[in-house]
């Protein structure tokens, strides 16, 4: 499945992003910080790379979970289940015109502590559909890694999703 050109810019974005994290804030994987602590984090260098990028109208929210079927104050549901993922780079409020304008959603996870990462992955594919209305052009599944041989600890892009597709 080839990227489309906006998906390869939003990676390139992504990965600028990752490699700042990267450089800077082993500390908080190695010392084994939450999720959360290490999620909320990234995100401030994910916003960084959204502002020097072409996508720097966008805004990057923690656990945003409104914006469905063109009302901003409904929550994202499919069968009945709320959708809520970890961070999403998106335009806050529906556009008359445009709907909403989301650009791309990540799920995170500690890959060193073997957790099940189908639900995440299910949800990127959800958002990622075309067909589903939610309107995300990617979405990332993220591993925090822990190499302790090696004093490696990072975020790695586990898998990418485009159109309810996985890579």
């Amino acid at each position: 499945l080839a990227m489309t050109e906006t998906q390869s810019r939003v990676t390139a974005c992504l990965n600028s992003a990752l490699q700042s994290f990267n450089q800077n804030e082993q500390y908080l994987i190695s010392r084994d910080l939450s999720e959360r602590c290490i999620c909320a984090k990234f995100a401030s260098y994910l916003e960084r790379a959204i502002a020097e990028s072409e996508f720097r109208e966008y805004v990057v929210d923690v656990e945003y979970n409104r914006g469905s079927r063109g009302n901003e104050y409904a929550a994202k549901v499919l069968n009945g289940h709320n959708i809520v993922v970890d961070l999403v780079v998106h335009k806050r409020g529906y556009d008359e015109q445009r709907g909403f304008d989301n650009l791309f959603c990540i799920e995170m996870k500690k890959a060193y502590k073997r957790c099940d990462l189908s639900s995440d992955k299910e949800r990127l594919r959800i958002l990622t559909d075309d067909f589903l209305g939610f309107g995300y052009k990617a979405g990332f599944m993220i591993t925090a890694t822990a190499d302790i041989f090696h004093d490696e600890y990072k975020l790695v892009v586990e898998s990418y999703f485009y159109n309810r597709s996985e890579e």
